[in-house]
């Protein structure tokens, strides 16, 4: 899920205000016990009464919209309340998301059938992204929640935009699982912060191994992680010549996420397999981290590495080509030009360069 959206607009276009009911009107709600609630969301809630949704027995979302959305702001609306764990700050919400079109309700995208999307809720995305964050701090897993940003708010010639989310899963910002007892003794010893969870790594003894060493600490019982996945972890690096750590997401604040067919191999091949929850210490040799990257300032290093592994999404798999009665292009037309990747956040991190 982007975190590029709008904060919340300070004033809304339209806004009712709650009538006081009569003591007799209130006794008569409460007998007949069919009271509705008042509805919740940000902006003009009201204009998002049109959006409906249902998810159907194979997972593909399906949402009506009975009628023109009318806002001029940035709005939410929670359209259905979510009866599982809370979503509190600190937390990794997973989050399911449908993009349709507001004036047919036609789902254009969804990732209900591909994997829930990691959004980790701190400091950082409540200053960038309140209304984001106050949607998921503010519902329990299972909620579903419509969102909506009109053209006006993206400039000039910007079509509306329609989400509806879904909280599918809430999990812990660390490892969470049954310890594992470590037997190697050459291995660098690993101590936690009880509040946190944050690794501490002791300064390595003796000759580095030559090999890749994968070393769970944490069995986790979640989903495996699978080649290829985008996953999401807290993970620390040290180098094994000095104890010397340089690079650390906890020093950062918050977990880091991305795809393992973008990172060193010794990331891709320690964490495929491993369970979601579980930690992992995994000893990367230069011939598998960054031997092959010449000028690196590790190229000649052997790396230690903790990594919590928190969420793991299967790739993004391609939507299927409607089918045609055009003839196919010519040998000779020119592709469409691929995306570029995204450079590594820091030259230290796990990333292939």
């Amino acid at each position: 899920m982007s975190r590029s959206v709008p904060r919340q607009q300070s004033r809304s276009r339209r806004s009712r205000a709650a009538a006081p009911l009569s003591l007799s009107l209130v006794g008569a709600l409460l007998l007949a016990g069919c009271a509705a609630p008042e509805p919740r969301g940000a902006g003009d809630i009201e204009a998002l009464e049109p959006v409906s949704m249902e998810v159907n027995e194979e997972g593909v979302p399906e949402v009506t919209v009975d009628g023109e959305i009318q806002a001029e702001e940035i709005s939410s609306r929670v359209l259905k309340d979510g009866d599982g764990a809370d979503v509190n700050d600190g937390d990794i919400a997973l989050v399911q998301t449908a993009i349709v079109d507001p004036a047919s309700g036609e789902v254009t995208a969804e990732n209900f059938t591909q994997g829930s999307e990691a959004v980790f809720l701190n400091d950082t995305l409540k200053e960038g992204n309140d209304v984001l964050y106050n949607m998921l701090d503010q519902n329990n897993v299972g909620a579903q929640i419509s969102f909506f940003m009109p053209g006006s708010q993206m400039g000039q010639g910007a079509p509306d935009q329609l989400m509806v989310f879904q909280i599918s899963d809430v999990r812990p910002a660390r490892a969470e699982g049954e310890p594992v007892d470590v037997t190697d003794d050459s291995l660098p010893a690993v101590t936690l912060n009880e509040d946190s969870g944050e690794p501490t790594i002791a300064a390595p003894e003796g000759d580095a191994p030559t090999d890749l060493v994968v070393q769970p600490l944490i069995e986790g019982d979640g989903e495996e992680v699978g080649e290829g996945d985008h996953v999401t972890v807290q993970y620390k690096g040290v180098k094994w010549s000095d104890g010397e750590e340089f690079d650390s997401s906890w020093s950062r604040g918050e977990p880091s996420g991305f795809p393992l067919s973008g990172v060193v191999a010794g990331w891709s091949e320690g964490l495929q397999g491993q369970k979601v929850g579980s930690q992992v210490l995994i000893v990367v040799p230069p011939e598998k981290g960054y031997g092959d990257t010449e000028g690196h300032e590790l190229q000649e290093e052997t790396l230690v590495f903790v990594v919590d592994i928190l969420h793991t999404m299967p790739p993004a798999q391609p939507a299927e080509a409607p089918e045609s009665t055009e003839p196919a292009p010519s040998e000779s037309a020119p592709a469409e030009s691929a995306p570029a990747e995204s450079a590594p956040a820091a030259s230290a991190s796990p990333e292939s360069e």
